[in-house]
């Protein structure tokens, strides 16, 4: 690129540039695109590279053992017509608000309609429901884990 066609990046680029950073993984989405008078067109994309389970933070400071069974189990549930599967991308929490009692239990019976947990996504509480009653054999998330479209969230007997 000749020299005078390089264009500096501006400290208001910089603090848009980061902003939008911050956004792509607060958003769970890989790219992003403004158009601003000001400052002009900046987009910025990222490679996501393991959207496998949503594993990657979550599982983390698990060994070895633990995660492959994680994973395992994982995988035979999405076999298993019992089991709720994630609807969208977000992040789950398995409870209405920090500190309060969680949305389900492992080994509680439950009701058709009744709340599992809720997946946010886009500053929007989502709320996943139990498609009929049966008792929860296994809460497959964390609380606070990342989810992709797809992943099993629990299981229902």
């Amino acid at each position: 690129m000749p020299e005078n066609d390089k264009k500096i990046i501006t400290n208001i680029e910089r603090k848009a540039i980061k902003e939008m950073v911050d956004l792509l993984d607060e958003l769970g989405i890989s790219e992003i695109e403004i158009d601003n008078e000001k400052i002009g067109r900046i987009k910025v994309s990222k490679n996501i590279l393991n959207t496998n389970l949503g594993l990657t933070n979550s599982l983390t400071n698990i060994d070895r053992k633990d995660n492959q069974e994680s994973i395992n189990k994982k995988e035979d549930s999405t076999k298993n017509n019992n089991t709720i599967n994630a609807p969208m991308i977000g992040t789950v929490y398995l409870q209405p608000e920090p500190g309060s009692k969680k949305f389900i239990e492992k080994g509680e019976m439950i009701k058709k309609g009744q709340t599992l947990l809720v997946i946010e996504a886009m500053k929007t509480m989502n709320e996943i429901v139990a498609d009929k009653g049966g008792k929860i054999l296994e809460i497959l998330v964390e609380d606070e884990q990342p989810v992709q479209f797809g992943d099993p969230l629990v299981i229902i007997e």
